[in-house]
């Protein structure tokens, strides 16, 4: 049972070790730009929320205005068929989330980290994940499950799910 696993435990670790070493390369790369800039300048101003709310009246910002959870790290789920390894697939996933509920949707990223990677693993198992890449459809129910699973931990604060950056390793 144990040799049936070890590859698949290897290839999962070998995932992460890689992908953080791709995501701390591309940090460094960017010389820490314009993004970190513009939010550090929105949160010194402190009126982001302000003028917002100033610019729409009659409540409709409310309603209307979205933020987005970032996950910590990226997605890295194996696909194995037959017990042998074949691909590898690197997501990195947002959730637009409303902003009534502010900074406690990153309270439930333990949990929707489980949740969702149980559903990529599951998708992975019906061979939809390297298919992502030939058939909008698939993405497209692919995304569709994991707003589900979302919104079984967060509820209806979960608005959409944005795949931001996909990488599949064929073996």
């Amino acid at each position: 049972m144990l040799q049936k696993l070890l590859p698949v435990i290897v290839i999962v670790i070998a995932g992460l070790v890689g992908g953080g070493g791709g995501f701390f390369a591309k940090s460094m790369m960017s010389g820490g730009g314009g993004d970190k800039e513009a939010a550090h300048e929105e949160d010194a101003d402190g009126h982001g929320k302000e003028k917002k709310k100033k610019g729409g009246g009659h409540g409709e910002e409310d309603t209307g205005s979205t933020s987005y959870m970032k996950f910590s790290r990226q997605f890295v789920v194996p696909v194995v068929r037959r017990g042998k390894p074949k691909s590898m697939v690197i997501l990195d996933i947002n959730i637009e989330v409303d902003n009534s509920q502010g900074e406690s949707v990153y309270s439930l990223e333990p949990r929707l980290r489980d949740a969702i990677l149980t559903r990529l693993l599951a998708l992975a198992g019906e061979d939809m994940l390297p298919q992502m890449l030939e058939d909008v459809d698939k993405m497209e129910l692919m995304k569709a499950a994991l707003l589900e699973t979302s919104r079984e931990i967060m509820g209806d604060a979960a608005l959409n799910i944005l795949i931001l950056d996909l990488g599949i390793q064929n073996y």
